[in-house]
């Protein structure tokens, strides 16, 4: 594969990664050459045509990775091994998961907060979306990071 990244080279690949079932070959640092190529398209926005490259160059982007994160998926559920070159993040997404699927998240503790005033939908500092919460619900979260955020902002407290 060519290290030359491009908005052609992008929409191609999402072209042909829509159209398989198979997870495409990528280079293991695909998504750091891709994200050089965004840095040099965002220093260079002075046009309207250059801001509207790098917001499609973007989506194209988001696009490529979620179709392949859909593959990932599919290939662990499948018990199928990754292509022999995929780029680093494909990789680890697809161990991280897969360890975790054979640990059957029994590494993960639920607590359960007391909810201490009505919360409309928040969004923590790692961007999960939390809530709508009522004063006095009683919610289990099993995420520690969701868990130190609701008690830090005074939104839970642990019950036993």
């Amino acid at each position: 594969m060519a290290t030359n990244i491009s908005a052609e080279l992008l929409f191609s690949l999402l072209q042909h990664e829509k159209a398989t079932g198979e997870l495409q070959q990528l280079q293991p640092d695909f998504y750091a050459q891709v994200n050089r190529f965004l840095d040099s398209l965002a220093s260079n926005r002075d046009s309207e045509e250059q801001s509207r490259q790098f917001e499609n160059t973007k989506r194209m982007l988001a696009s490529l990775a979620e179709k392949r994160k859909q593959k990932i998926l599919l290939y662990i559920a499948y018990n199928k091994p990754l292509p022999a070159i995929v780029p680093v993040e494909d990789e680890k997404l697809y161990n991280d998961v897969r360890e975790l699927l054979a640990s059957g998240g029994s590494n993960q503790k639920i607590s359960r907060l007391k909810i201490k005033s009505d919360i409309p939908e928040v969004l923590t500092t790692e961007g999960r979306r939390i809530g709508p919460f009522r004063q006095g619900e009683i919610v289990e979260v099993s995420d520690s990071s969701d868990i130190e955020f609701m008690i830090k902002n005074k939104i839970g407290e642990i019950v036993a």
